[in-house]
């Protein structure tokens, strides 16, 4: 007999005796429903908090917390086990019952009582017992681990209700280039208090475009300048933060990913990063990340920057905030011999002196690579901060970063009396195997080096200490770089919700021409390929670091 059969029959049957491992008794059912059903459903009343479940010799044996039990002939009321699959998609349609794509012979009957009803679909899982039935009523018995289970959903849903950042400009005008701030006001609202104690922020602002290839992008990336410094979202107080859109990136994560890594290595400053969802004007514009916009200060880069006088001397040494970028878009740019395209962040205009200093500092450096001189005193380790070179080798290589090989979006700060150091890192969303357009034959996959065989790194890997080093530092930061898949889970758990409204507006399925990279059809397929390619870059790059 199959269960459906076996549902039609308990539907039918007079009832029959009804069996307790206490002496507790039930009341006499008057109802055309089975004892075992009418006891259940007395249990449920009376409050009984469910323990387990057993099916054996046609019975199932449900427990409860206080010791009662009630033994269910599964010929009267069938009881499926369901603590190792999910339960079928119950539905009613047609005013017939389904379970799964199975129409059942159970009529919807929704002027029924609960005990006139009957049982559609009931079954136990890890959790607790529940039951359908045909008057469209949904029983769940109260379990510990149901109120643990319906805690952590509250907990997820509350920190699904990310921050709002709404911006309206004064009569609405629209932000069309990256130079002109368009006057408005910033409203930030975390109902949540997931990031401080402050549930709302309101305060005038300018607005405009930043980024290079990303302002190109329908999803457009902003730079937002506070009139009065504030603090937003629990990151230190400033006038400057950055919108970015992560259009290329389909995970919305990949940015904040790289910063975790940059955590775990313990870089001068860290680019702190929230993810928000945007209204402009009142229209909704989809995820964003809300992060510090990079720049010296004292929360962000904190260095004594030169003056106009300090031409000469220990006083031409620093400091100053440099970017390798080869849209080489800033006042004072240079390549140096290496084909390194340099920028001056700031100052923004160095006297000649200045420039002439940091030109000759770089040119020295590199003639110390390529003479091989690995000497403290006269060789490469004179110039620059080695132990920021290799974190910011390391990194850049973990994630595969196409724009990592001393090309775009790295910054290097000298200050005075110091060397050159890799202070912070930027511009992580075409990483991790999001980009197809590598040259040679290093290929998009989680395998080959990238960053050891261009510029710099060939010569500094030709020193064995510096390989020692790398290979040292990647055995300290391995355990915790282990975690980072728990943290991607933390980060998309977060976006639950506001992902589907993201792509939504920007559907899952554009994509970046240039990025050669194409949608892979839905946002769990995203991560799924995000975690899975870094699992596999870290154990491939374990492998053969260790090989050097």
């Amino acid at each position: 007999m199959n269960r459906f059969s076996t549902l039609i029959l308990a539907m039918i049957m007079a009832a029959v005796p009804f069996l307790t491992s206490c002496e507790e008794e039930i009341d006499t059912p008057v109802e055309k429903q089975p004892a075992s059903y009418i006891g259940l459903i007395q249990a449920y009343e009376e409050g009984r908090v469910f323990s387990s479940a057993e099916i054996s010799s046609g019975y199932c044996t449900i427990s409860f917390n206080d010791g009662f039990n009630i033994k269910v002939p599964q010929t009267e009321v069938e009881i499926n086990d369901h603590t190792d699959s999910e339960p079928p998609k119950i539905t009613a349609s047609g005013g017939w019952w389904k379970v799964g794509d199975v129409t059942l012979p159970v009529k919807v009957e929704s002027s029924l009582t609960i005990r006139e009803s009957s049982p559609v679909y009931v079954y136990f899982d890890k959790v607790t017992l529940v039951m359908y039935l045909s008057n469209r009523t949904i029983l769940k018995f109260p379990s510990v681990a149901l109120e643990e289970q319906e805690k952590l959903e509250e907990e997820i849903s509350r920190k699904q209700n990310i921050p709002v950042v709404r911006i309206t400009t004064d009569g609405g005008k629209g932000i069309y280039d990256k130079k002109n701030y368009v006057p408005g006001t910033i409203t930030i609202s975390d109902p949540e208090k997931l990031y401080s104690d402050v549930e709302e922020f309101s305060g005038r602002m300018g607005i405009r475009g930043r980024g290079n290839s990303t302002w190109s992008f329908p999803k457009k990336p902003w730079k937002v300048k506070l009139d009065e410094k504030a603090e937003l979202l629990g990151m230190p107080a400033d006038k400057e933060w950055a919108l970015l859109a992560n259009y290329a990136d389909r995970t919305l994560v990949r940015n904040i990913v790289a910063m975790k890594l940059s955590e775990i290595c313990g870089f001068s400053w860290t680019p702190r990063m929230r993810s928000v969802e945007v209204y402009l004007n009142n229209e909704y514009q989809g995820v964003y990340t809300l992060c510090e916009h990079k720049k010296v200060s004292s929360d962000r880069v904190d260095i004594d920057l030169v003056g106009d006088n300090d031409n000469s001397g220990d006083a031409v040494t620093g400091g100053y905030y440099l970017e390798i970028e080869e849209q080489q878009d800033e006042t004072t740019c240079w390549w140096t011999s290496m084909g390194v395209p340099m920028m001056f962040s700031d100052p923004e205009e160095p006297t000649s002196q200045q420039l002439a200093y940091v030109k000759g500092l770089f040119e020295s450096f590199e003639q110390a690579l390529w003479a091989k001189d690995w000497s403290e005193s006269t060789g490469y380790p004179k110039y620059i901060d080695v132990d920021s070179f290799v974190d910011y080798y390391i990194v850049q290589e973990l994630t595969k970063n196409i724009d990592g090989n001393l090309r775009k979006s790295s910054f290097i700060t000298k200050e005075r009396g110091k060397k050159m150091e890799m202070y912070h890192l930027w511009d992580f969303d075409l990483t991790l195997g999001n980009c197809g357009y590598f040259w040679g034959n290093v290929g998009n996959g989680p395998e080959n080096f990238w960053i050891k065989i261009d510029k710099w790194y060939p010569h500094l890997f030709e020193d064995p200490a510096f390989v020692a080093k790398v290979q040292d530092r990647w055995a300290e930061v391995l355990p915790e770089f282990r975690t980072v898949p728990d943290f991607i889970d933390e980060q998309v758990l977060s976006l639950g919700k506001a992902q589907k409204r993201n792509f939504q507006k920007w559907s899952i399925y554009e994509s970046v021409d240039w990025v050669y990279f194409p949608s892979l059809g839905s946002y769990e397929k995203e991560v799924d390929y995000l975690k899975e390619f870094y699992t596999k870059r870290l154990e491939w790059l374990d492998r053969e670091l260790n090989k050097l």
